[in-house]
């Protein structure tokens, strides 16, 4: 991953990163608040030797003292001092109690010994501690020449004052840390983890082509998905004259321009992108045609209104002639439309054909755009060849979920493959956010007597499959 990507993932799931790492902090919060308080007393000795008059004798006793201090830290927590230590001051488990009470070091070149008891009560620590220190003394006289090596007690253990443990500061701090790596990690997983196309980022991930259009999900776009039947100044109208304009830029050559919309799987809606859009040209008075190129599920015709049995299956057989074929739609017939026709046991064959080709090129050559409503390229080839023979391919990407990233990339691969242009990714459905709409609802102002007066024509025009001016 590039750091880019990692700085995608944190602004993306900083929501569950901040949850995971608030949950660590409170575990260790919890474990603070109910761990059992344990001080810590410390006690300290001296191991001195009997030196003689010259130097090298004192060099010499004070390495046999640092040589035998080793033996006296082992000794310190054997089970015979730790059990004189338990009788003394009857505590009940005797020594096996006591081994995880008490511990004894020795800071490198010296010739002193620490030792250390915790307990849940500070003076029975510091107890635990001179008791340690006593009983080793005395066990190292039983075994040592006293005469050569002597032990002392340079600092008796105190109480002490607060707790060795638990440190609420440390704890909270390792917790903070903890969670922080715990979120960060279950975000990465996720993301690995995570198939599917869900925002714009995912997109241009895997794709390097612009992207001409964004538009939000919108439920009640299933029964309404022409923009006749809504507001002419929505959001979403406002997209698609955005998208005809982003798609004017796309004719670097000028002249005639055709462009095959399709998407990678079923259901990412293509048909509705491919129709709104050849309303919104025909609407900026572009001579445009909309052709229902997807012979398999044909909805061009449905969605408009117009005789779906007559169209483009027709042309191509030869049984019907190209004018009677193209209709109209709109008030003053703006839009041609060339409705898919019969269903076809061969579709591949008809869209893959040398007629389906001369009739393109004529067809680029009567109209300034032609708009081409193909399958999705997955299930079929034929889009993949009808963008080969276009100006390109205009590819409709969801991402509501449906569509995996390996769906898109394998699209993109299909479209590469046939050495077909890609002029850009329309998004569609992405989630709404509040400021959606902020800059769209600058609408024309007209008088009440107007408005009324134009409601009831814009009425009408719907019942004709017309267009809204």
């Amino acid at each position: 991953m590039e750091l880019r990507t990692y700085l995608h993932v944190i602004r993306k799931r900083w929501i569950s990163i901040l949850l995971v790492t608030a949950l660590a902090v409170l575990v260790a919060l919890g474990q603070t608040l109910t761990q059992t308080p344990t001080y810590d007393a410390h006690s300290q000795l001296f191991v001195s030797v009997k030196g003689g008059n010259s130097a090298t004798d004192v060099t010499q006793g004070n390495m046999f003292a640092q040589n035998r201090v080793t033996s006296y830290v082992s000794l310190a927590t054997s089970p015979r001092v730790l059990q004189a230590v338990a009788d003394d001051l009857n505590l009940p488990g005797g020594s096996r109690k006591l081994a995880g009470r008490v511990a004894a070091s020795a800071p490198p070149q010296t010739v002193l010994i620490d030792i250390t008891a915790s307990d849940a009560d500070p003076e029975l620590a510091a107890r635990i501690a001179n008791s340690t220190a006593d009983e080793l003394i005395k066990g190292v006289a039983s075994v040592e020449d006293v005469s050569l090596v002597k032990l002392s007690v340079f600092e008796r253990a105190e109480p002490p004052v607060s707790p060795s443990s638990p440190r609420p500061m440390m704890n909270l701090i390792l917790g903070l840390v903890a969670g922080l790596l715990l979120g960060l990690g279950l975000a990465f997983i996720r993301e690995v983890l995570n198939t599917r196309l869900r925002t714009q980022d995912d997109i241009e991930r895997v794709v390097s082509a612009g992207i001409l259009g964004t538009f939000v999900g919108d439920p009640s776009l299933e029964k309404t998905p022409v923009l006749t039947q809504g507001d002419p100044y929505s959001p979403r109208a406002e997209g698609f004259r955005q998208l005809r304009t982003h798609l004017s830029f796309t004719n670097l050559g000028g002249g005639h321009q055709s462009v095959v919309v399709s998407s990678s799987i079923p259901g990412e809606g293509k048909t509705s992108t491919a129709v709104n859009l050849a309303i919104m040209l025909a609407e900026s008075g572009t001579r445009v045609l909309l052709i229902d190129a997807d012979l398999r599920r044909p909805r061009v015709a449905n969605y408009l209104g117009l005789e779906g049995s007559v169209g483009l299956t027709g042309v191509l057989t030869g049984s019907v002639a190209l004018e009677d074929a193209i209709q109209t739609w709109g008030p003053a017939g703006q839009l041609h439309v060339l409705a898919s026709g019969r269903l076809a046991p061969n579709p591949s064959e008809l869209l893959g054909s040398s007629t389906m080709d001369k009739l393109l090129t004529h067809l680029e050559s009567e109209y300034e755009v032609v708009i081409i409503d193909a399958p999705p390229l997955l299930p079929v080839t034929d889009p993949a060849v009808l963008a080969a023979n276009a100006s390109g391919i205009l590819l409709v990407v969801s991402v509501d979920g449906r569509t995996k990233k390996a769906d898109l990339a394998r699209a993109v691969t299909n479209i590469e493959a046939v050495r077909a242009r890609m002029l850009g990714v329309v998004i569609n459905r992405l989630p709404a956010t509040k400021g959606d709409h902020n800059y769209y609802d600058y609408k024309p102002q007209v008088d009440k007597g107007k408005r009324r007066s134009t409601e009831g024509r814009n009425r009408q025009e719907m019942r004709h499959g017309s267009l809204r001016p």
